[in-house]
């Protein structure tokens, strides 16, 4: 290893605490950053979420809306929080597909990111629970699965207790991170965990297999961000144009997966990356999606970043200090909308 990608590393290290950082961010440094041989761009793009709601940035790669806009994307799915955000400050991510929680988390260590754009602004996830439990307060010492402390899904899961009036301390309920949500399907399965949120996909798939769905998240009405699209903000001075394009793929992504006509391939792309073999699973999570899971307003919402920093400041006092208005650069989603790209986009792919 050179001595450049050492002190790399050694700074990442330094910016997070946490060796895991540096083992990932070591593997991230692979990625090539070139042009391939139609003359498309490279853009690396990481997510941390193994869920349905990233299904615009899976079709779009898969249906060649990317390259469409002269961009050659490589997807880089990055499981844990910390090793994400890692990766997008030190440059080997270039635009990010991810929740709030690492953004704040890695602002308030003096990072400066952007979201740009959210497809998913409300808390639409499902609390499933194993058979037995029938009721909310039948929670009482049990354990409850998250991707990883700290992170978008935890976050989920802490507002959704205090929805259901539950303390984790006063009910002594164990939090446990497990993974993503594979991973937390595969726990629950096995009697690992007792209960996790999930997608309502994943959900819908737990419940065909006699799962029990205790509650929906969705009649709350409570805002976050789950799904933003995040940019350093010198990567966004200095390469605009290049993120005008990205952003473009992933708002016809979005549309594509909106549209009735593409439902067939929508629903293939998302059995094949959430492993899920039920085709009546995916067809009920496939029409939650279109409901709840996705937005169409696209800007990110503030509230749902102030709600994030409320619990991540518990822990990262340094967090409390951060303007999430700042976080904010909705310049470019527009631009999109004042050149009449956006009207266009939902108008060719019949979406009202």
């Amino acid at each position: 290893m050179s001595n450049l990608v050492r002190r790399a590393v050694a700074n990442t290290c330094e910016m997070f605490g946490i060796l895991v950082t540096v083992v990932a961010a070591c593997l991230i440094l692979g990625f090539p950053r070139t042009t391939d041989a139609q003359n498309r761009t490279r853009v690396v793009i990481g997510y941390s979420a193994m869920q349905a709601p990233v299904a615009p940035l899976w079709v779009a790669q898969e249906q060649g809306i990317f390259a469409k806009y002269g961009i050659d994307p490589e997807l880089v799915f990055v499981r844990t929080t910390s090793v994400h955000i890692a990766g997008l400050v030190s440059g080997h991510i270039d635009i990010s597909y991810t929740g709030g929680s690492g953004i704040l988390s890695a602002t308030g260590s003096g990072a400066d990111f952007r979201f740009i754009a959210s497809f998913a602004n409300r808390l639409t996830h499902v609390l499933v629970t194993r058979p037995e439990i029938q009721k909310p307060k039948d929670l009482w010492r049990r354990r409850i699965g998250v991707v990883s402390i700290g992170g978008t899904q935890w976050i989920t899961t802490k507002l959704g207790l205090e929805y259901l009036g539950l303390n984790e301390q006063r009910d002594q309920i164990q939090i446990l991170a497990v993974g993503d949500q594979t991973v937390l399907r595969g726990a629950l399965e096995s009697g690992s965990i007792d209960a996790a949120f999930f997608n309502r996909m994943m959900a819908e798939d737990l419940k065909h297999k006699g799962y029990r769905i205790l509650a929906e998240l969705s009649a709350a009405s409570i805002q976050t961000l789950n799904s933003g699209v995040v940019v350093k903000r010198a990567f966004l001075q200095k390469n605009r144009e290049l993120t005008i394009s990205v952003l473009k793929a992933l708002v016809e992504g979005l549309v594509f997966v909106l549209s009735p006509a593409r439902k067939p391939a929508v629903i293939r792309t998302l059995m094949k990356r959430l492993n899920i073999s039920d085709a009546s699973a995916a067809e009920s999570g496939y029409q939650y999606l279109l409901k709840d899971d996705l937005d169409i307003n696209l800007y990110p919402s503030i509230e749902g970043l102030r709600n994030f920093q409320r619990f991540i400041q518990s822990y990262n006092p340094r967090v409390a200090e951060v303007k999430v208005v700042e976080l904010v650069d909705s310049s470019i989603l527009k631009s999109l909308e004042e050149s009449g790209f956006v009207e266009k986009v939902f108008t060719t792919y019949g979406i009202k």
